[in-house]
């Protein structure tokens, strides 16, 4: 019992810092007007939707990525809600070759007002769902990019290393938010021989799902960053519930872990940025198309785990993938 009176209180905050950087937002401080680019280089817009640290971290990986400095100019922008008008006119005149966007608001912006102009968004949650990305690809689409969510089957490889005979995995989600995703998670999960069981909810909505997860059998809860659902105090309800009924919880980050999900996998902004980097040379370099790419995963991902959790529901973990984790909580 103490072991989850020392648990349960940081999962409100914990939460809330997971969300922090994965749920649309914008700042103002747009910086001064672009000029007109020399035609000797490539031009690259930046869009950022707030000027955070993992998106300058991504940014970092872009540009180490793509090499030589005198190749490329960048003209580095920040949406606003007041000056979107404005905002436009400046990435209309500094004439992009490509515009890579950081977060969803400014990749909504470009996905709607760039025209012809190739977009390369990064850091970007559900890219699907909110609309950034197409769910097909098509030959003219002008948008691609690294999504920050972990590639379903990844994560639930993650969960068959701890419960090989896990085959019923829930999801509680926000249709209007998360049916693409939760869709393509659940073709993922069935390729596994897994069964992705789902309980949809109303935005904000959740107790009558924690009452199903309580009573229905399922092997594990996998979660997901859906705005309709992982508010903190939801999601405090979601874990505290999974916990009580010794359910174990796939987090969407290493936050989650830590507030009390089983094991999480987690992404580095600057490996993303490096692989938006990749896909920016093909394009800017090899002529090839955004429709070549569509949606793209993360490639480097680390392990995050919650031994305290592991403990409070009876499970062992591997000692292998115990020491492949990059931080283990509950020790």
């Amino acid at each position: 019992m103490a072991g989850r009176n020392r648990t349960l209180p940081m999962i409100g905050a914990a939460v809330a810092l997971a969300l922090g950087l994965l749920l649309p937002a914008a700042l103002r401080g747009a910086p001064g007007e672009a000029t007109r680019p020399e035609t000797s280089r490539k031009t690259i817009c930046v869009l950022f939707s707030r000027d955070l640290p993992p998106y300058r971290e991504a940014v970092d990986g872009f540009k180490e990525r793509l090499g030589d400095g005198a190749t490329y100019r960048f003209v580095e922008l920040i949406v606003t809600d007041t000056e979107v008008g404005r905002l436009i006119e400046r990435v209309k005149a500094s004439r992009p070759d490509l515009i890579l966007t950081l977060g969803t608001e400014a990749s909504k912006v470009a996905a709607v007002h760039a025209g012809n102009t190739p977009v390369l968004f990064a850091m970007v949650a559900n890219p699907i769902d909110s609309g950034i990305l197409p769910r097909r690809a098509y030959p003219d689409q002008t948008v691609t990019g690294v999504t920050t969510d972990v590639a379903p089957a990844e994560q639930f490889e993650a969960l068959r290393r701890i419960l090989p005979a896990a085959r019923r995995v829930a999801v509680i989600y926000c249709p209007q938010y998360t049916e693409a995703t939760v869709t393509v998670a659940e073709s993922a999960a069935r390729k596994m021989g897994i069964e992705l069981v789902r309980f949809p909810v109303e935005p904000y909505r959740v107790d009558p799902a924690i009452e199903r997860l309580e009573k229905e059998k399922v092997d594990a809860l996998w979660t997901l960053t859906d705005p309709g659902v992982m508010v903190p105090a939801s999601a405090r309800r979601i874990l505290t519930s999974a916990l009580k009924a010794k359910t174990p919880v796939i987090g969407f980050s290493p936050a989650m872990v830590r507030a009390g999900a089983l094991l999480g996998l987690g992404i580095e902004s600057k490996a993303i940025g490096r692989q938006a980097g990749e896909i920016a040379v093909a394009i800017l370099r090899e002529g090839k198309r955004p429709a070549d790419f569509h949606l793209v995963y993360p490639r480097k991902t680390c392990v995050h785990l919650n031994l305290g959790v592991a403990r409070r529901i009876g499970l062992k973990l591997p000692r292998e993938l115990l020491a492949q984790a990059k931080t283990v909580h509950g020790q």
